[in-house]
């Protein structure tokens, strides 16, 4: 199978997920749960390869929904700011992504998932590559 094809496999399996995560969701609001109890901690798992001058990023983030635009702050919700080297190189709102035309050399990425008012969860995750 083609790395091509497994990306593209890998995206549609984040997209089933995602939509079977919300089908849980929306039964489980069926049940009395008491609001004080829904905080939910974030955690994200993250998978990256480097092709070329670019570097194919997949991440999975439980209980969570990527959403763009201006909006209120909602737990559960927002997107992911990417870092490069230390500073801030873009802002991604789905969970595969490529981070393009990287220069030669070593770069530390760091992935912050962050609400959709720009605050943050807390949640990182950090990676070195190395650019031929």
């Amino acid at each position: 199978m083609s790395l091509r094809t497994k990306m593209i496999a890998s995206v549609f399996s984040l997209l089933l997920l995602a939509a079977w995560e919300n089908h849980k969701e929306a039964e489980t609001m069926h049940k009395a749960v008491p609001i004080a109890s829904a905080h939910i901690v974030q955690t994200m798992h993250v998978k990256h390869e480097v092709r070329g001058k670019e570097v194919f990023v997949e991440c999975i983030v439980n209980n969570f929904s990527f959403k763009k635009g201006a909006r209120h702050k909602k737990d559960g919700e927002g997107h992911i700011d990417v870092y490069l080297n230390g500073q801030k190189v873009n802002e991604v709102f789905t969970a595969a992504f490529v981070v393009k035309g990287l220069p030669a050399g070593k770069h530390t990425v760091r992935l912050e998932l962050v609400h959709n008012d720009s605050t943050k969860y807390g949640v990182s995750h950090e990676f070195e590559v190395n650019i031929p």
